[in-house]
């Protein structure tokens, strides 16, 4: 063989060495890039599961809220039963 045949030899085999890494990062990217959709679409899903767990949170507490109104009336109607009972056993 001479130089210049040897000399394009090493120059395909370089290229050929230099498309092989190219195609090992663009498989790479490409893999990156499903990774990232997939953690994109699964931030989605917590997302919507997060605006889900505050709207049962916010039913929650107005629920509550009129509970304890509930409660705090009834405990004013005792209240004033007893009041009634004592005046009218005192008599």
């Amino acid at each position: 063989m001479t130089a210049p045949m040897a000399e394009l030899e090493a120059r395909i085999a370089a290229l050929e060495a230099e498309r092989v890494d190219y195609r090992a990062v663009l498989a790479a990217v490409n893999a990156l890039g499903a990774n990232q959709r997939d953690l994109t679409a699964r931030a989605g899903d917590v997302d919507g599961s997060l605006t889900a767990v505050e709207t049962r949170l916010t039913a929650v507490e107005s629920a509550t809220v009129d509970t304890n109104t509930r409660v705090r009336s009834l405990e004013d109607s005792v209240a004033e039963m007893k009041d009634l009972l004592i005046r009218a056993l005192d008599r």
